[in-house]
């Protein structure tokens, strides 16, 4: 049976990886690796109960690598998935040192000793759609990097540093870089479940900048579907974009959610500036991943809204006692 481990395991992403694989991969025992203890069902989906295929360890990778490192040459998984991030780019503007310290640093100390390890066939780094910055058409993987927050700069270094051991030590690398996932047990401060939560609970959403900052987004089923594959079937080395052809402006987001939700868009929205270093759009070109892997995302932006719109009324009687930072509608 193949050993994968999953850094980054108890983030909505790690969660719904975790999830795909057991589901779908009953030749794999899954390893989770997470800085917090499990989440509850409303976010943890209930992977991994009664399954004998999983396990979970609490270990935090940029203040504990020593440990990680440990249980990696203990377990030697076969492929490790790293998932672990300080994500968000508009946060990153403040402490943005965290930044590297999780997404560069910590990294590069958990590879360099696994470099040349005979057990580990594959590391699969989850990169971001960030780090080509704003596009005015579809990024390729061949296209300047051009990162405009100190998120997607540091996202950038993890992504160079991996490919340069790849180049010089043989190191087993694939980078796959997705658009915004989304989906059900997503970070109630994200967007999509955002918008959700405020239409079912009757608060008021500050839209920045009107909503017309367009981005392409892949449901967690398709990015769980595309690590798996180029996990399993990737050519060492690549790095490959995964998402749809199309930008989805964040209004159309919000109108879609509105219709999903019967909440009018004008009594759920209320305007607000822009946030800092917000690109106007982010795209890719996903034709290598099509072409060496036939992958292509499966799952309409309208069918994994209301995924997200059935997760939140199932658990809303939990989610609504959850801190984040609506605003109540007077």
């Amino acid at each position: 049976m193949k050993t994968y481990m999953v850094l980054g395991g108890n983030g909505v992403f790690g969660v719904q990886l975790v999830r795909y694989l057991l589901l779908k991969a009953p030749d794999v025992y899954v390893i989770a690796v997470g800085r917090n203890p499990e989440k509850p069902p409303a976010f943890s989906l209930h992977r991994g109960i009664d399954d004998s295929r999983y396990e979970y360890h609490q270990i935090h990778i940029a203040y504990e690598p020593e440990r990680l490192i440990e249980l990696l040459k203990a377990k030697q998984p076969s492929v490790v998935v790293n998932i672990a991030a300080q994500g968000e780019g508009a946060a990153s503007w403040k402490s943005s040192w965290r930044y590297f310290e999780t997404n560069a640093v910590a990294l590069a100390k958990v590879v360099e000793p696994l470099i040349g390890a005979p057990w580990l066939k594959k590391w699969l780094q989850v990169g971001s759609s960030e780090v080509y910055g704003s596009v005015t058409a579809p990024a390729s993987e061949e296209a300047p990097i051009r990162p405009s927050s100190p998120y997607s700069a540091s996202k950038a270094a993890a992504d160079l540093y991996l490919l340069s051991v790849a180049r010089s030590q043989n190191f087993p690398v694939n980078i796959i870089r997705p658009s915004n996932a989304y989906g059900p047990g997503q970070q109630l401060h994200r967007i999509i479940p955002k918008a959700v939560l405020c239409a079912l609970l009757g608060h008021k959403l500050p839209l920045q900048g009107g909503g017309t900052a367009r981005k392409s987004y892949i449901h967690t089923d398709d990015l769980s579907r595309a690590i798996y594959w180029i996990a399993e079937k990737g050519h060492l080395g690549k790095v490959y974009n995964a998402g749809p052809k199309e930008s989805t402006a964040i209004r159309t987001l919000v109108e879609i959610i509105c219709e999903k939700t019967s909440v009018p868009f004008n009594q759920l929205v209320d305007l607000a500036p822009d946030r800092l270093g917000q690109d106007a759009q982010y795209l890719l070109d996903s034709s290598l991943i099509a072409k060496d892997l036939g992958w292509k995302p499966e799952i309409p932006l309208q069918d994994g809204i209301n995924d997200v719109v059935i997760w939140a009324r199932e658990h809303l009687e939990y989610l609504k006692k959850q801190p984040t930072n609506f605003t109540l509608r007077a």
